[in-house]
């Protein structure tokens, strides 16, 4: 991923527009399973005109979330797309996924990451 951004000239960091393009996926707060769905993002919202300025990915309730300041109806209608297919990655290992909600954290996860969890002692 750090690759691809590279190649593309980074992002922009729309809350800091100063600082340097975002060239890291360390700025993503998810699991490496969604990155390859945020790539795909990336690249569909460049074509359709996105300005790269990025305020902020992270999960949250389970979901991808995607911010930026601004775009057309077709670049948000897209981010939407993206945010609603999250709910069916697992955010570990980007294999098909579910919601699941009765581990103290809603996570779209595998069954195989699911149950690790499930079977931890700490339940975390």
């Amino acid at each position: 991923m750090n690759d691809f951004l590279i190649s593309i000239g980074g992002l922009e960091n729309g809350w800091r527009t100063d600082s340097p393009p975002i060239k890291d996926c360390g700025y993503f707060v998810v699991d490496n399973g969604w990155l390859k769905l945020i790539k795909e993002l990336i690249e569909d919202l460049i074509k359709l005109g996105w300005d790269k300025q990025i305020t902020q990915v992270k999960e949250k309730f389970g979901g991808l979330r995607f911010y930026i300041n601004g775009g057309s109806d077709e670049i948000f209608e897209r981010i939407t797309e993206a945010e609603n297919k999250s709910y069916e990655i697992c955010e570990v290992t980007g294999e098909p996924g579910t919601l699941r909600t009765d581990i103290g954290w809603y996570r779209t996860l595998c069954d195989v990451e699911y149950e690790k969890i499930k079977n931890r002692k700490d339940g975390i």
